[in-house]
């Protein structure tokens, strides 16, 4: 008899949730692709085995980020044939320069969607419009007129109204402070 799906633990669902980043910052500091991989995986395993370490209050990218450093500088050591890239102080500040980026990533990630959620609030002709001077081919608000049979005027006002619409609507997705 074959046993059944089991489902992940913990923290193999907080590594699939962060691998991407995580082998994303990999290839980063080593630049093989190859290599990257291969860590990659020497970090699951360590991730893995050292679960009972991490807090689950913790900041699971954070730590997990930390034993990168430590594989990368492992392997550096044992790379005896090209010299050391990185030394602990720089691996530091790249963790440092890489999660002030992912922070920013996941701050962008929070206002798309906001705008998203906002964006299908419009009516339907303003939503018109602001696809047709925001989308790929963006049109200018003369050519937005003629397109919609409305004076430029009128575009411009509609336009003014949906940003200001989008603005205020994206805000009530954040704290006060948070949406600058």
């Amino acid at each position: 008899m074959t046993p059944g799906p089991t489902t992940p633990s913990p923290i193999h669902s907080l590594f699939l949730q962060h691998a991407s980043s995580i082998r994303g910052y990999v290839l980063g500091l080593v630049g093989d692709a190859a290599a990257a991989d291969d860590l990659f995986q020497d970090v699951f395993v360590t991730v893995v085995a050292r679960e009972a370490d991490f807090r689950r209050d913790g900041d699971f990218l954070a730590w997990a980020r930390g034993i990168v450093r430590f594989k990368v500088l492992e392997y550096y050591r044992r790379q005896r044939s090209n010299p050391q890239l990185f030394d602990e102080p720089l691996l530091r500040r790249l963790a440092e320069s890489w999660e002030q980026a992912e922070r920013h990533r996941e701050l962008w990630e929070r206002r798309r969607g906001a705008l998203a959620q906002c964006l299908n609030r419009l009516s339907p002709r303003a939503r018109q419009i602001i696809n047709l001077r925001y989308a790929d081919q963006p049109l200018t608000p003369p050519e937005i007129a003629q397109r919609v049979g409305w004076t430029t005027p009128s575009v411009n006002v509609a336009l003014a109204r949906a940003r200001a619409f989008l603005r205020k609507c994206s805000r009530e997705y954040f704290s006060p402070g948070e949406f600058p």
